[in-house]
């Protein structure tokens, strides 16, 4: 039966073509917008937790979230390394992270931190960077420009991907980290020294220019805080909103107003997709019974040969069931390729979308997808297994 059922699709592809179709374009972008979401926040989530506390130049909290949790956006300014200083001092912390940023490697962002940055992350290869001028890159970026260990990269001055070039000051990569689907993917760490020691190496005239946008000698542009407990984090963010040359921040909290609008705009596009589904169920079933109408010179030849009604009739839902699995098929691989595409364009947000990722969700989706092309057939397949004779 199948043999026949697609030699039978054959003569009208045209039509099974168009139904598809409009199946396929319909549930791609279902798929698309709860996949995108799901990553979007869970991504978010992720990046928020470990850190509850984040110090900076005074200007937006977003930004400043932004910034340093998704290193996207510029920074807001700089503040002295003092107090990184004063807070590694203060019992009530119980860990302190520079971040500073101001460089990029061929669009790649250069950060200075610490190692304690990228505790739980592991590496594919090398080790940590210790020394002054030592780096440690992520695995897009090793990808993308072929980079191995003993490498040596050179950084340009900004975020675009044309600055002037530090060529006297080298980065050496000592280290590749292991794929995480994160920000961490697209960017290049090393020592906050090694940020100081590459902007305190150049000329005076440089120097200058450097300093006018940020980036004098044992500055950084935000801290991150991890605080002892839960009263600790409160008199921290007195102490810091007390300080006019500071803003002090709870990532968690500005990241969930993040993620509201990120939810509010998924809402509407799962909105819009049902609706499109719905008018897609009605666009099949009329499919379906015009099929049907069509075929009947060919039902009644069948019958006329001694074919039974339910055997036509479960010719017919295997077709569908055919077209049904066929636009599933399609429609996940559609929107992976459209994740892919997005992925370019998320990375500048900070956000590393997955291709390969699939929720359960989006199996439900699919088998959604399945049912639309089986059910109408199928309804109107039950009324012609029950007829006898030829109309």
């Amino acid at each position: 039966m199948l043999r026949f059922a697609l030699k039978h699709m054959a003569t009208k592809r045209g039509k099974l073509a168009l139904t598809a179709m409009s199946i396929v374009l319909s549930a791609s972008v279902a798929l698309l917008a709860l996949n995108v979401s799901a990553q979007v926040r869970g991504g978010i989530v992720r990046t928020a937790g470990y850190y509850d506390m984040i110090v900076g130049p005074p200007g937006s909290a977003t930004q400043l979230a932004m910034n340093t949790m998704f290193f996207t956006d510029a920074p807001l300014g700089t503040i002295s390394y003092e107090v990184v200083e004063r807070l590694e001092a203060d019992p009530r912390v119980q860990e302190v992270v520079p971040f500073a940023m101001g460089d990029s490697f061929n669009g790649a962002r250069i950060i200075g931190t610490a190692p304690k940055l990228l505790d739980g992350k592991e590496l594919r290869e090398g080790g940590m960077f210790e020394e002054t001028f030592e780096a440690v890159v992520g695995s897009a970026v090793a990808s993308r420009y072929g980079l191995n260990i003993g490498d040596e990269i050179v950084t340009s001055h900004g975020l675009a991907e044309h600055g002037a070039e530090h060529a006297a000051n080298p980065l050496k990569v000592v280290g590749i980290l292991k794929t995480t689907h994160t920000a961490y993917d697209n960017a290049v760490f090393t020592g906050v020294e090694t940020v100081w020691a590459v902007h305190g190496h150049e000329g005076e005239e440089e120097r200058g220019e450097e300093e006018e946008h940020g980036h004098g000698e044992r500055e950084v542009c935000a801290v991150l805080v991890r605080t002892r407990g839960f009263n600790d984090y409160f008199r921290l963010m007195e102490d810091c909103a007390s300080d006019a040359s500071l803003i002090a921040i709870n990532p968690a909290t500005v990241l969930r107003e993040v993620l509201e609008n990120v939810d509010l705009s998924a809402r509407i596009v799962y909105i819009l997709s049902a609706i499109i589904l719905v008018m897609n169920i009605f666009v099949v079933a009329v499919v379906a019974m015009l099929g049907l109408y069509d075929a009947r010179r060919e039902i009644a030849l069948m019958r006329l040969i001694g074919v039974r009604m339910r055997t036509i009739a479960r010719l017919f839902l295997l077709e569908n069931f055919l077209v049904g699995a066929l636009a599933a098929i399609l429609s996940l691989v559609g929107s992976r390729l459209c994740i892919q595409v997005l992925s370019g364009f998320a990375s500048s947000m900070g956000i590393v979308l997955n291709a390969g990722a699939v929720y359960p969700a989006e199996w439900g989706i699919l088998f959604g997808v399945l049912a639309l092309g089986v059910l109408p057939t199928a309804a109107l397949s039950q009324r012609m297994a029950r007829r006898d004779g030829l109309e």
